[in-house]
């Protein structure tokens, strides 16, 4: 038992010794790694990029930054790599003797180190490279700013005549940007790119901001000296001469607006001056926009009055005929008045028509009154002469309308009386009719409906013999005279029919009486109905009900025998069917 705890010890030993032994070369290879990663670090290398920095002219901020990256440097080479290198020597040391605690504590002090020494070195080149580019950047703007000041300052030397009184605002700024490229050259020469940057920005804003004016101005300024003082010239000797021909405008105030114009124009010139290009490109429109306009009212003048002259004659002759139009179917609507009652208020309408002629000779004579004064403004002229035509072409439609209308009335009257006399020509073919058939009798809803077209057509002969007479009302009574006879037709063929046909079956049916107790029962019904009642279709249909079941076909065979003689009686005497 003792032996095997002996045994295990020595075991547990091993391994324990094992462990430190690996752990402890684990520690030396991380430590040689860490004094590798150290040696990559090249002070000379950094001191020479500080030193090419040194080189250059640095003043001020510039110069600071540079002392800085001096004090940054002594601080990295002469503590923080010194201190690195013993710390890493330390945990060498403590690794070889076994103090491995120690060992991976100064370690990861060392580690730590090393990080912040990558950290202030890269910092370093970053700084050296930001002085390099920016000292760079500062020489190339010299050259450029320099060059592109010279291409300014020729243009606005050779072309000054192209920028009129701008020209000294223009000047004053190419001072001015020349003073501050000096400045600029000066600052980067010196080193104070800190100051140089700031200056940079602006004077590049404000070179960009005079290339822009010195190509602008020209092409408005010679808006504003040539192309404006030509128009308003053109325009005041147009107008001028305008007036002179006797014309007039709908805008009273012209002659205020022309001279707005060399206002508007001289503000515009002005504000060019102090290159307030905004404000002048917006009066440029302006001055523009009502030099259109002055243009446009003058031009719709001088077009309008040729058209006015060319209308006046087709006018006069158009209100004359008009009137006369007006005058002869006012007569003739007298005249008819006189016979027919007129329901569509004709005269009135014609008369409120002279009235509006009266309007349209009274505006047209004024229109010429001011034309032969001089006085008259032709746009305003035009548009009244548009609108007389209108309205004259139109009374005209309304007249020619009415005429159409009432020209017929007597034509309608004739045709009236024509028809009446047909009516009463009917009526008594019907009553001859019926009476030749001798009947005992007639059903009341006939007569009823006989002698209610009898006094339609008594009521449309008293009104149609009238002294003054209404064609309206008489038409409406011709066409319901009309249906109503038809039906009256319809009404007494339907009585002839079945009278005449009934008598005829009656009588055939005897044959049957004496052997056929329901015809004789039937046939004295029908007799009956016939004689008594006058209701014939109702006889018929009784009786020939009966026969059909004693005599199939019987009744078909005598009502088509009964309607071929009617036909073939008719075709013998059309007057027969009236």
């Amino acid at each position: 038992m003792t032996l095997k705890i002996l045994v295990g010890i020595i075991i547990l030993a091993i391994v324990v010794y094992a462990a430190i032994l690996i752990y402890q070369q684990y520690l030396l290879r991380q430590i040689k790694a860490l004094v590798d990663s150290q040696s990559e670090i090249d002070p000379a290398a950094i001191q020479a990029d500080i030193a090419g920095v040194k080189t250059m002219s640095l003043t001020g901020k510039t110069l600071e930054q540079v002392n800085q990256l001096d004090t940054d440097y002594s601080d990295l080479t002469e503590n923080r790599l010194p201190r690195l290198t013993a710390q890493l020597e330390e945990a060498r040391q403590q690794a070889k003797q076994y103090h491995l605690f120690q060992a991976a504590a100064n370690k990861n002090k060392a580690a730590a180190s090393l990080r912040v020494a990558r950290q202030v070195v890269k910092q370093l080149g970053e700084n050296v490279d930001q002085l390099q580019k920016i000292d760079a950047q500062h020489k190339e703007a010299v050259t450029a700013l320099q060059r592109r000041y010279q291409e300014l300052r020729k243009a606005l030397l050779s072309k000054n005549f192209l920028y009129g009184d701008s020209i000294d605002a223009l000047e004053t700024q190419l001072a001015t940007l020349e003073d501050n490229n000096d400045t600029f050259s000066a600052l980067t020469s010196q080193g104070d790119h800190e100051k140089a940057t700031a200056l940079m920005e602006q004077l590049q804003r404000d070179t960009d901001r005079l290339g822009e004016l010195i190509e602008q101005i020209p092409p408005l300024y010679k808006m504003l000296k040539e192309e404006f003082p030509a128009q308003i010239a053109e325009i005041k000797s147009g107008l001028a001469t305008l007036k002179q021909e006797g014309y007039q405008f709908p805008e009273s105030d012209l002659d205020a607006q022309v001279t707005q114009l060399d206002e508007d124009l001289q503000a515009a010139y002005e504000a060019l001056a102090k290159l307030n290009l905004n404000d002048a490109t917006a009066m440029s429109k302006q001055l523009e926009s009502k030099a259109d306009h002055l243009y446009d009212v003058m031009e719709k003048e001088m077009a309008a009055k040729p058209k006015v002259e060319a209308n006046l004659d087709v006018l006069a002759k158009f209100i004359a005929h008009a009137k006369n139009q007006n005058s002869v179917l006012s007569k003739e609507l007298d005249r008819l008045s006189q016979n027919y009652t007129l329901d569509h208020d004709e005269q009135a309408t014609v008369h409120d028509f002279a009235g509006q002629l009266k309007t349209v000779e009274k505006q047209y004579q004024t229109d010429i009154t001011a034309i032969h004064e001089n006085q008259a403004v032709y746009t305003e002229v035009f548009d009244r002469q548009e609108q007389q035509r209108a309205d004259l072409e139109a009374m005209e439609t309304q007249q020619q309308a009415i005429n159409e209308a009432v020209a017929g009335l007597a034509e309608e009257e004739k045709q009236a009386l024509k028809t009446l006399q047909q009516f009463d020509f009917e009526m008594h073919a019907i009553h001859r009719q019926v009476a030749n058939l001798n009947l005992p009798g007639l059903a009341k809803d006939y007569t009823n409906y006989f002698q209610v077209v009898s006094t339609e057509i008594g009521k449309l002969n008293h009104d149609i013999n009238q002294p003054r007479i209404n064609m309206e009302e008489i038409t409406k009574q011709l066409i319901m005279i009309q249906s109503d006879l038809d039906i009256l037709k319809e009404k007494t063929t339907d009585l002839i029919d079945s009278s005449q046909l009934a008598e005829q079956l009656i009588q055939y049916a005897n044959r049957y009486r004496m052997s056929h107790d329901d015809v004789a029962a039937a046939s004295d019904e029908a007799q009956r109905l016939f004689d008594e009642d006058y209701n014939y279709a109702k006889s018929l249909e009784s009786i020939a009900t009966v026969l059909d079941r004693v005599e199939p076909g019987s009744y078909k065979r005598l009502e088509d025998n009964y309607y071929q003689s009617k036909k073939q009686q008719q075709d013998n005497d059309p007057l027969e069917g009236l």
